[in-house]
């Protein structure tokens, strides 16, 4: 069956036609970008106008249909060829395409279906975003051959701490499928709502959907009034799941067990050990409340829910979580003993027989899920017991996951906090953000994830699936807040997804993002404007003694600076080379492109008797947190309490040990220096400080003062905290400063025995 569609009608088609048309030239080097791009000069271009025609078996109808939609309007005048449609290239890979493109028309032939429609995708990205009046646009005569370097490409939607409607759930598949994305992994049930229909178990929407207001902030104090409800009936999951098939993306539902249990349980309080009463959780975090794998009732609701969930799911994979389960109440459970015992689980190899309880319930919902002919996925900490062959780990607790799972014959999904949260802060300057859990996940930072990592065997990289993004909603009540953590890091993620790692250009991505961001507003999307900002970096020169500042910007913006604290107009001073700045000052940076002002971006430079002095450290810190080194402990510049900004030093089982010079000896009576605390992340208060100086005329150092501090305690989870240490008045030409770390993290912490980390900013003297 062939699909023609006239755009415009014969009148405007005929006087279109009667006059001179304005071109607007395609670009191919869109987001993601192709593989190959082959153009021939020589030859006429294709010109799309008003009357175009779009050919297409039926089997593609879908995508003519999309096709027709993403053409761009107000398009005008006579087309010279039509559009052909076609799913029969001879490809290893099923989502290839190729484009051919000459003045009597454009093919688009994929390896199936799905690769069809990527390759319209790309005719949609290619085209302008908005069109002059009365234009037609030219694309050039050649060729594009394109696939996506991995098979699993996803972005997570957390929808139980926030629910969010179904037209807000089909505009977000609208979204990924604009980059090429074809997994939506939809978190359903958590702590703070159950938003998925089950008819053998009604109350998990009638009760556990809803819960009458939120902890304030992360950790209160008190509560919000705002109720949040709301759920999926089965047939609106379907919904979804067709909408989505239609533009070839999977939906992975996941249920998350047998932690975060907390709404099920208040639904059903005979799941948990103690049989309640429960509530649904209105913080956030971690909650000991789990279900009890000791009662064979609990075990049958598993089954129960998980044959439901796949009977509205049609995708291979179904998640199962289990993440973050404290087990404290499974040691004190006479009915989970009782299971331990049943099942004669013992310490091994120093994994308790509660975590090998876990074990158990991990490898019961894998069996369920085999049974349907699909494969569990489950967050990386089912690795810590034994588990089927056939589970497949997301390495979210960075990549070690993937390193183990794959290592054990385990096929893996990289999803590290470090790159691939979308909730975390995107910009430095969080003041002026909406309000985030954390963290520092700027674009070129996922830009940068390779997920087939260098250590891996060859065989290890092909149990590499793809990596995806996750976006937790406890911080984020609102769909627009949704699409600004979104997007453009989306786009980031594209062609991380899609593109060999020797393709992958970051100032060529910059160069193409603003045909996106074009998109974006086009489709009326609330995206982050940040990459258009100032990339602002700093560097101490210890022999000018100053902070030497140095700035880049996209393509075509002016950088104006200020160092007075104002923000810097279209007539500040204009940035042309790296600025060397010694004194107290407030900096502003914007960029301006064509009457458009980005953000400004503002730091402060405090300059004390250390600063840019030269430091050197006896250890380095973490490869992720070393950043400017040893000298960002003397910039000048201090860190917030967000510890990826790129302002803190991070040390994980080693002291921070560092070695100021100073220019000149100075006389100095006490040392202070801040470190970050943010205990979820494993980053928690110091226990102890040396300050040692070398005097003029000795080369030897003497301790001036030394301190201890008390374990953190658990009541302070997010701080910045300063400490002061105090001696004699000494004239010091050299100071050595040791800050001394919690070694393993305490007994409270979810994480208790392992290593946590110390993170250290500005050292300063008085």
């Amino acid at each position: 069956m062939k699909l023609k569609h006239a755009l415009f009608t014969a009148v405007a088609f005929l006087a279109a036609g009667s006059v001179s048309q304005a071109r607007s030239v395609a670009s191919y080097r869109t987001i993601p970008l192709p593989h190959s791009i082959t153009l021939t000069p020589e030859v006429s271009p294709f010109i799309l106008g008003a009357d175009v025609e779009i050919d297409a078996p039926e089997s593609l109808a879908n995508e003519a249909r999309f096709m027709r939609e993403y053409i761009p309007a107000g398009l005008k005048g006579k087309s010279s060829g039509k559009i052909t449609l076609r799913s029969d290239l001879v490809d290893i890979n099923p989502e290839a395409y190729m484009i051919t493109l000459g003045p009597d028309g454009v093919t688009v032939n994929g390896a199936s279906p799905a690769g069809t429609f990527y390759g319209v995708q790309t005719l949609r990205k290619s085209m302008p975003a908005e069109l002059d009046a009365d234009c037609q646009v030219e694309l050039p005569a050649g060729q594009i051959i394109d696939r996506p370097r991995f098979a699993y490409r996803g972005t997570h939607f957390d929808v139980s701490r926030h629910f969010f409607t179904l037209d807000e759930v089909k505009t977000f598949i609208d979204m990924i499928a604009l980059h090429g994305i074809n997994t939506f992994h939809w978190h359903l049930t958590d702590d703070q709502g159950w938003r998925i229909e089950i008819k053998k178990y009604p109350r998990l929407t009638e009760v556990g959907s809803y819960r009458p207001n939120s902890i304030i902030g992360r950790t209160g104090p008190g509560y919000d009034n705002t109720p949040v409800s709301g759920f999926y009936t089965q047939d609106e999951a379907r919904e979804i799941v067709k909408y989505a098939a239609d533009r070839h993306i999977q939906v992975i539902p996941e249920i998350d067990l047998p932690g975060h249990m907390m709404a099920a349980m208040a639904s059903y309080p005979e799941l948990g050990c103690t049989g309640g009463p429960y509530e649904v959780w209105r913080a956030w975090g971690v909650n000991d409340g789990v279900l009890c794998p000791g009662k064979d009732g609990t075990m049958q609701f598993i089954a129960d829910v998980l044959n439901e969930v796949m009977d509205i799911f049609p995708a291979p994979y179904i998640h199962i979580g289990g993440d973050e389960c404290p087990k404290v109440l499974w040691t004190k459970c006479p009915h989970c003993q009782a299971r331990i015992k049943e099942l004669g689980l013992v310490e091994k190899n120093g994994v308790s027989p509660e975590s090998q309880l876990q074990g158990y319930v991990t490898s019961f919902a894998c069996n369920v899920v085999r049974e349907h002919g699909k494969s569990a996925i489950g967050w990386d900490e089912i690795l810590e017991c034994e588990i089927p062959q056939d589970a497949i780990i997301m390495s979210w607790r960075g990549v070690e996951g993937a390193t183990e799972g794959t290592k054990r014959g385990h096929r893996a999904i990289l999803t590290p906090t470090s790159h691939c949260y979308f909730d975390f802060y995107q910009t430095k300057d969080t003041a002026n953000e909406p309000y985030a859990i954390g963290g520092l996940t700027t674009v070129e930072r996922v830009y940068s994830l390779e997920p087939c990592l260098p250590t891996m065997t060859s065989e290890e990289k092909a149990l590499v699936m793809g990596c995806q993004a996750n976006l937790w909603t406890e911080y984020i009540p609102t769909f627009s807040h949704v699409q600004y953590m979104e997007l453009p890091r989306l786009a980031a993620l594209s062609e991380v997804q899609w593109l060999d790692p020797d393709k992958k250009n970051f100032e060529d991505f910059k160069t193409r993002i603003p045909a996106i961001m074009a998109m974006y507003d086009k489709m009326g999307y609330n995206y982050a404007k940040h990459i258009a900002d100032v990339d602002v970096r700093y560097d101490v020169d210890s022999d000018r003694g100053a902070l030497v500042m140095t700035c880049s910007a996209l393509p075509g913006y002016d950088i104006r600076y200020t160092l007075d604290g104002t923000n810097p107009t279209a007539e500040s001073t204009l940035y042309t080379e790296p600025v060397a700045i010694d004194k107290d000052c407030v900096i502003k940076t914007t960029t301006f492109n064509k009457g458009i002002e980005g953000h400004p971006v503002c730091d402060t430079l405090a300059v004390g008797l250390l600063t840019f002095a030269k430091c050197t450290l006896a250890v380095e810190p973490d490869a992720g947190y070393a950043f400017n080194g040893a000298q960002q402990l003397v910039d000048g510049l201090s860190g917030s309490c967000n510890y990826r900004t790129g302002r803190w030093l991070g040390f994980s089982g080693r002291n921070c040990d560092a070695t100021i010079e100073l220019s000149q000896p100075k006389t100095l009576s006490e040392v202070s220096f801040n470190v970050d605390v943010f205990s979820c992340d494993g980053l928690v208060d110091c226990r102890g400080v040396e300050v040692y100086a070398q005097t003029p005329g000795s080369d030897k150092f003497e301790l001036l003062a030394s301190e201890e501090y008390p374990e953190m305690d658990r009541s302070k989870e997010f701080d910045v905290v300063n400490h002061v240490v105090k001696f004699k008045p000494t004239e010091v030409k050299k100071l050595r400063v040791v800050i001394k770390p919690q070694w393993v993290l305490p007994e409270w912490h979810l994480l208790t025995g392992c290593l946590g980390f110390l993170f250290v900013d500005e050292i300063s003297a008085k």
